[in-house]
């Protein structure tokens, strides 16, 4: 699955920012929290989510664009520890 992180340390404050960016209004913040392949927060929240959804969806492999790769890299030790 191709994922699309939002860092920044308030999760509703990300996917709102999100929403906006994609014309949906702030308003869309809550359905941008619950798509499966959206990730908000800080490094440490958005390792949550990820195995979070694995729990739940069975999700295994995760694709990032490399656009985001670098912003990302925080987040990959705190999914093998």
């Amino acid at each position: 699955m191709m994922v699309t992180p939002a860092f920044g340390p308030d999760p509703r404050r990300a996917a709102a920012k999100v929403a906006v960016t994609r014309g949906w209004g702030t308003s869309s913040a809550e359905l941008v929290l619950g798509m499966p392949s959206q990730f908000v927060g800080p490094p440490e929240h958005i390792a949550e989510q990820m195995l979070s959804r694995r729990d739940r969806f069975g999700f295994t492999y995760y694709q990032v664009s490399d656009a985001v790769m670098e912003a990302f890299a925080p987040v990959i030790p705190l999914l093998t520890s």
